[in-house]
């Protein structure tokens, strides 16, 4: 999820990786890093954000059905943005900040959250990509770990202009989700933040999302202010994630011609 003012970076497509490459590797250790005890509670999906500015202009639209081209997804928005801390959201999870992230290993934990989700910003990015853009102060890249030091997920933001935070990027690895570790992440991630004294943090989560992200960020302290839509190419069409993630999530690339059905 991302806020006001921040245009998308826009960098040539990298095709996603074979199943021998690194990313495969970086992955499989991911996931071996994942497994743990069961903790109490509940989570009822993948808590995910995505990048993405907040349009400083409002886009006038007469009620109706529209058509996007083939290859296009089309994401309804929420942003969100909390002013104050919740007391007693969750027990944080232990976080550690990564400053010199492995793009390899980066990658792969990025993609392994996100891929079902459609994110595929760290596979548009170069090694030398990945690595300037945590060299930049502003950006903070969290783990997150239980008790048993177990990498349970990553929380992504950037310290924007105005004493604002937005949170970028937030996810369970897909396996542990409903374990009660997604509010305890947040809580982890916003203790983070907060401890920064920002006037607000925010974020944005869309209809490619889970569809209780809504009420999992109203019960961590947000609320809506903004609503909009996206406008994107594919990234299975694209090439930067396989043909066959996020089934959940139509894809359509040949143009529908009326009488030629």
């Amino acid at each position: 999820m991302p806020f006001p003012g921040k245009a998308r970076r826009q960098v040539g497509p990298k095709p996603w990786p074979n199943p021998g490459t690194s990313w495969q590797a970086g992955s499989e250790l991911a996931s071996a890093s994942c497994m743990l005890a069961k903790p109490h509670g509940e989570d009822r999906g993948q808590m995910l954000v995505t990048e993405g500015p907040l349009p400083d202009e409002i886009t006038v639209l007469s009620s109706g059905y529209r058509r996007v081209p083939a290859g296009k997804i089309v994401n309804a928005v929420t942003w969100m943005e909390a002013r104050a801390p919740v007391p007693g959201l969750a027990q944080p999870l232990a976080m550690t900040r990564i400053t010199k992230p492995d793009s390899t290993a980066y990658r792969a934990i990025f993609l392994e959250i996100g891929a079902p989700w459609l994110w595929d910003r760290a596979a548009e990015m170069s090694d030398a990509e990945v690595a300037a853009h945590f060299a930049d102060p502003r950006q903070h890249l969290y783990y997150g770990h239980d008790e048993r030091g177990g990498h349970v997920g990553m929380a992504e933001f950037r310290v924007a202009d105005g004493n604002e935070i937005e949170i970028t990027y937030f996810g369970l690895f897909p396996a542990l989700t409903g374990r009660g570790l997604g509010k305890r992440l947040m809580a982890g991630a916003l203790d983070q933040a907060w401890r920064l004294g920002p006037e607000r943090i925010w974020l944005h989560t869309s209809s490619i999302d889970h569809h209780s992200v809504i009420g999992f960020y109203r019960a961590c302290g947000f609320e809506p202010f903004a609503a909009g839509f996206e406008i994107t190419d594919d990234p299975r069409i694209k090439g930067t994630l396989p043909r066959d993630v996020a089934p959940q999530i139509p894809l359509i690339e040949t143009e529908w011609v009326p009488g030629a059905r």
